[in-house]
C-alpha cells in the first residue's frame, strides 16, 4: 500500500485551504437549512394542528441527532475514511428532505426530518470539522470561525425559503431544499486525509517502537519514517505481530476514547456546552413566530433571521481572528460572548417594535457566532489535537442533549403562558448557568499553567519534540485533571 506523507505538525495551509472551503459549503448547507426551519414553524403547526411544543420537536430532534450523532460519525470516518462518510451523509440529507414531502402527520416529520436528516448532518459536520482542526494550528480559531460562518447562509436562505413556501407550498420548498443539500457530496469530495507524526504517539505501551515506512494502521494513517539502520527494519515476525497488536490497541482507543470522561477539564467544558446548547436554538426557532405574534408583517419577520445570519458570519470570523491574537485566552473570549448572549435574552421583552427586534437579531447573531466559533479550538486546547476528534464527537453529544430539550421546553412555556418572554428568560438563565463550570475550567487552566512554569528544566528537556505543535499540544500532557 502506498505510504502517505507524514507531517510533523499541521501545515497551516496547503490543501488545508480546500478543506476550509469544503467546511464553509458544508456549514452553509447544514446550518443554513436547519436555522431556516423557523420559517416553516407556523406552517407545520397550523397544517397538522399541533401545539408549539409539539411542532418544536421537529427541529429539536434534527439538531439533537445531528449533534449527538457525532459520537458515531467520528468513529465511522476513522474506520472508513472522512470522504465517503461525508458524501453518504449528503445523499442521506437529500433523501430525508424528499421523504418529508410525503408527510401526513407530525410524527412522520419527526422521523424524516428529525432522524434521517439529522443523522445525515451528523455524518457531514463532525468529521469535516475534525479534519479541519488537523490541518491548522496557529490559525485554528480563525479558520474554524471562517468555516462556521457558512452557517450565516441563513440570511439568504430564510427569505428564499419563505418565497418557496409561498410559491410552491412547504412540500415543494422541502423538495427544492433536498436538491440543494446534494452539494454536500461535492464538499465531501474535497476532504483529503492528513497524517500527523503524533498519530503514532499516544498512550500505547510502546509508542516509540518504530514501524516500517508506509505501513498502514487500522486508524487510517501511515506510520512515521524512522532513521534506524536498514538492518533494524528487517524484524522478526514475532516483533512485527507485537507491534501490530500495540497499534491495534491504539486504534481501538482512537475509535472510542472513553478515558476522556475521566478528565475534569474536558467534563467541565462539556457540561458548560450542554447548558449553552439548551439555549442556543431557542431564539432562532422563536424569534420569527414571536415577531408575527407582536404584529410584524409575515413578509418582514423572516428578515430577522437574515440579519442574525449576517452578523453571525462576521462574529465568527472576528471571534476566531481575535482569539488567535492571544490578547486574552480563547476561554475568556468564549465566556464573554456567552455572558452577552444571556444579557440579550433578558432584554428581549423590551423588543416590541420591528427596529428593536432587528437590534436584538444583531445582538443574537453576534453573541452566538462569537462563542460557537471557539468550541472546536477549545476542545483541541483541552485534550490535544490527536484526541480532538473523539473529544469533539463527545462534545457534540452533549450539545445534542441540550438542543433536544431547549426548543420544546420553550414551546411548552409559550403554550402555558401564551407569551414568548418566559422562553427567552429560560434561555438567558441557562447561558448564565453555563458560566459556572467555565469558571471552574478557567481555574484548572491557571493551575496547569502554573505547574508548567515551575516545571524543572530536566522535565522540559524530556518533553517529546513531536508532542507539542505550536500553541496546542498534539498529545495531551498527563495531569491529574
Amino acid at each position: 500500500m502506498r505510504a502517505r506523507r507524514v507531517h510533523e505538525r499541521p501545515p497551516d495551509g496547503g490543501w488545508g485551504w480546500m478543506i476550509l472551503l469544503s467546511n464553509f459549503v458544508m456549514c452553509a448547507c447544514v446550518f443554513g437549512v436547519q436555522k431556516s426551519f423557523g420559517v416553516f414553524f407556523v406552517e407545520f403547526r397550523e397544517y397538522f394542528g399541533e401545539s408549539s411544543g409539539g411542532t418544536a420537536w421537529i427541529n429539536s430532534i434534527m439538531s439533537a441527532v445531528a449533534h449527538g450523532g457525532g459520537a458515531l460519525a467520528v468513529p465511522l470516518s476513522v474506520r472508513f475514511g472522512t470522504r465517503p462518510v461525508v458524501m453518504v451523509g449528503g445523499v442521506l440529507s437529500c433523501l430525508g428532505l424528499v421523504l418529508s414531502t410525503f408527510a401526513n402527520s407530525i410524527l412522520y416529520l419527526y422521523f424524516s426530518l428529525g432522524v434521517i436528516t439529522g443523522l445525515s448532518y451528523a455524518m457531514v459536520f463532525a468529521p469535516s470539522v475534525a479534519m479541519l482542526g488537523r490541518y491548522f494550528d496557529k490559525r485554528r480559531a480563525l479558520v474554524n470561525g471562517i468555516a462556521l460562518s457558512g452557517s450565516g447562509a441563513t440570511f439568504a436562505l430564510a427569505p428564499v425559503c419563505q418565497l418557496l413556501e409561498q410559491t410552491y407550498g412547504w412540500r415543494g420548498a422541502l423538495l427544492l431544499l433536498g436538491g440543494l443539500t446534494l452539494n454536500l457530496c461535492v464538499s465531501g469530495a474535497l476532504l483529503r486525509p492528513i497524517v500527523l507524526a503524533a498519530d503514532v504517539v499516544s498512550r500505547d505501551p510502546s509508542p516509540r517502537t518504530p514501524i516500517e515506512p508506509g505501513e498502514q494502521l487500522s486508524i487510517g494513517t501511515s506510520s512515521k519514517r524512522t532513521h534506524h539502520h536498514e538492518n533494524d527494519v528487517e524484524r522478526s515476525n514475532i516483533n512485527h505481530e507485537s507491534k501490530r497488536e500495540n497499534f491495534s490497541r491504539l486504534a481501538h482507543r482512537k475509535h472510542f476514547d472513553i478515558t476522556l470522561l475521566k478528565k475534569r477539564r474536558f467534563l467541565l467544558f462539556a457540561s458548560a456546552d450542554l447548558l449553552s446548547s439548551f439555549s442556543y436554538l431557542i431564539p432562532y426557532v422563536h424569534v420569527v413566530p414571536c415577531a408575527r405574534y407582536r404584529g410584524i408583517d409575515e413578509t418582514k419577520a423572516p428578515f430577522l433571521l437574515s440579519v442574525a445570519g449576517i452578523t453571525e458570519v462576521l462574529a465568527r470570523v472576528f471571534s476566531g481572528w481575535f482569539s488567535d491574537l492571544k490578547i486574552i485566552s480563547k476561554l475568556h473570549v468564549y465566556m464573554m460572548f456567552i455572558a452577552l448572549n444571556a444579557l440579550a435574552c433578558f432584554l428581549f421583552p423590551l423588543a416590541t417594535s420591528y427596529p428593536a427586534l432587528l437590534a436584538y437579531s444583531v445582538a443574537m447573531g453576534t453573541c452566538t457566532g462569537g462563542f460557537r466559533a471557539l468550541i472546536m479550538p477549545l476542545v483541541a486546547d483541552t485534550v490535544g489535537v490527536v484526541r480532538m476528534p473523539n473529544a469533539f464527537g463527545l462534545t457534540l453529544v452533549c450539545e445534542g442533549v441540550g438542543i433536544l430539550l431547549g426548543p420544546p421546553v420553550a414551546g411548552w412555556l409559550y403554550d402555558a403562558t401564551e407569551n414568548y418572554n418566559s422562553s427567552f428568560f429560560v434561555a438567558g438563565g441557562c447561558f448564565v448557568a453555563s458560566l459556572v463550570p467555565l469558571c471552574g475550567l478557567s481555574y484548572l487552566n491557571r493551575t496547569l499553567q502554573r505547574d508548567s512554569v515551575i516545571a524543572t528544566p530536566i522535565e522540559q528537556e524530556n518533553e517529546p519534540s513531536d508532542v507539542l505543535c505550536g500553541s496546542t499540544p498534539l498529545v495531551e500532557r498527563e495531569t491529574s485533571f
